[in-house]
């Protein structure tokens, strides 16, 4: 029979311990009888004791810890002695403002730069084909042809739109005076939606109030970090700063280059099949703002129910111009408005008014309710805004402006396309759907100046600069220079003949892409064609001359 031996240790306490111990649980015992005096008392020291089985020291440190959150969050932010204070009288402390330098808030303009700012004429009135200008050494110049108007359709400029702009003002005033969601929207809005949504064939349409915005809006709305994007390396600033916000990861495909879509679509495609399902979109322009030519979109939606993603497509400068009635680029390749998850569009162009729209199936734009940042913090338009827009859009469907407007961008087209003595000296970047005409100095004439093939975009030495906060590094001498040549062709067309032209004014350091520098001529449906082939002879012989003595 096995004996087992147990030994247990008493540790001894001193004397004065004990009676600190004895105190605290005396004094303890008091408080909690203090406490159950109070109404509901009872009912705290049940439960203190049921939950921490009667332990007074884990209930004093808790109460301990309590009593210091709620001192710290109830003190002053900054505590200070008041004997270490240095107390100033009025003379010392104007000496301090007096000698206080503040840092500049932005860099002043270098002389290499100021050029820039001097060379922007004003425009006295209306912003119409014909113009006056103000130029910068104070001279007027009056009955310019302005072929530097994004208002294709002349829009702006129609007596049926500017009526309803005063019928709207005399009845709601010039301001929304609110966000949509909060009393901004108004009938005119709401008929707008409407028409934008019918004329595109979509279920529902969204206003927002700056066209700029739109895009990064919609994008950020739909998109977060994880999510997926594969986009055009020819997008315009609008979007990559979307895609930016958005937070998702990004891949590029070459502009417009459809094979190459395909590969980084295969490529992905066995990564993502082993990731939970998120969110994947295309991104694409309908026109390309910074190139003037369009995408193969059937292609691309050939591609997207292939690899299963998502279309989003930005029309801010193919509504009112692609297409046989201007619906936009599904239009011209015969695809219907349902296969485009996403559409983005700007009233500032072909419809003459302002602000931006997204159109697609109900739920999208359900969500943009509460989910887009610049419809939901931003004033809704103002209403006379949104009538122009409704009015314009009646105008383009009844008469023959977008066959007269693709009519005069195809004589146009033709004219510089064909022009010999340009070959050599200038390529042209848009398509002959494209009211605007994109001209950049040409490849050999690049080489032979030394200029680099582009500016900006990853991996450069812009980019490295942006991401220290170099602001001083902002400044590139050669893409200065070349747009200071562009510059010079613009003010002789302006001086010479009486027209104005314009160059692309894109900033470098806030560009994601790489950029180049070009000439822009802008189509207006107002100018017949005997006037277009004027301002031919004018621009072609300017460039000439400018180019040909490099």
């Amino acid at each position: 029979m096995s004996t087992t031996t147990v030994t247990t240790t008493t540790i001894l306490l001193p004397e004065y311990l004990e009676n600190i111990y004895a105190e605290v649980e005396t004094s303890f015992g008091r408080f909690l009888s203090l406490v159950r005096e109070i109404p509901g008392g009872a009912i705290i020291i049940n439960y203190i004791r049921a939950s921490y089985k009667n332990d007074p020291y884990r209930s004093l440190f808790e109460l301990a810890l309590a009593l210091f959150a709620i001192r710290y969050f109830l003190a002053s932010k900054f505590s200070y002695n008041e004997k270490d204070m240095v107390k100033l009288s009025d003379k010392d402390i104007d000496e301090l403002v007096e000698e206080w330098n503040p840092e500049p808030i932005v860099l002043p303009v270098s002389d290499q730069e100021q050029w820039q700012a001097d060379s922007n004429p004003l425009v006295i009135g209306a912003v119409a084909s014909r113009v006056e200008l103000q130029l910068p050494n104070g001279e007027h110049l009056k009955n310019v042809a302005n072929l530097a108007s994004n208002d294709f359709l002349n829009m702006s400029q129609r007596e049926e739109t500017k009526d309803a702009a005063k019928k709207q003002i005399a009845f709601s005033g010039i301001g929304a005076c609110g966000p949509p969601n909060f009393y901004g929207t108004q009938d005119a809005h709401a008929r707008l939606e409407e028409d934008l949504a019918r004329f595109l064939g979509a279920e529902r349409a969204i206003l927002y109030s700056q066209d700029f915005c739109t895009v990064p809006s919609v994008i950020a709305c739909f998109l977060k970090r994880g999510d997926i994007v594969v986009y055009d390396s020819g997008i315009a600033l609008a979007t990559q700063k979307g895609i930016e916000l958005s937070r998702c990861t990004a891949y590029h495909f070459n502009h417009n280059d459809m094979d190459n879509l395909e590969k980084v679509l295969a490529d992905l495609k066995p990564m993502l099949d082993e990731r939970p399902l998120t969110r994947r979109f295309i991104i694409t322009e309908g026109l390309f703002q910074n190139f003037g030519d369009s995408p193969d979109l059937r292609h691309i939606c050939e591609l997207k129910k292939k690899f299963k993603y998502r279309l989003f497509l930005d029309e801010t400068l193919s509504i009112g111009v692609l297409g046989a009635t201007g619906r936009g680029l599904p239009e011209l390749y015969g695809i219907p408005r349902t296969d485009v998850e996403v559409t983005t569009g700007a009233l500032s162009y072909a419809l003459g008014s302002s602000g931006g729209f997204c159109v697609g199936e109900n739920a999208m734009v359900h969500h943009q309710l509460i989910s887009s940042s610049a419809y939901v913090f931003s004033a809704a338009i103002p209403p006379y805004f949104a009538r122009v827009a409704s009015v314009s859009l009646r105008l383009l469907q009844k008469d023959d402006s977008v066959s007269r407007l693709q009519s005069s961008i195809n004589f146009l087209y033709s004219k510089f396309k064909e022009c010999q003595k340009l070959k050599k000296l200038v390529i042209i970047t848009s398509s002959d759907v494209s009211p605007i005409l994109h001209l950049r100095l040409h490849r050999d004439l690049r080489s032979r100046l030394d200029l680099p093939v582009s500016y900006g975009g990853p991996g450069s030495a812009m980019e490295k600069i942006v991401q220290r906060g170099d602001e001083h590094g902002y400044f590139d001498e050669n893409y200065n220079s070349e747009s200071q040549i562009l510059q010079r062709i613009v003010d002789r067309v302006l001086n010479n003949h009486n027209i104005l032209i314009t160059r692309c004014k894109r900033i470098l350091h806030h560009e994601k892409l790489p950029l180049l520098p070009e000439l822009m001529i802008h189509i207006n449906v107002a100018f017949s064609e005997s006037e277009l082939s004027e301002a031919f002879e004018a621009v072609s012989s300017e460039i000439y001359n400018v180019l040909q003595q490099l």
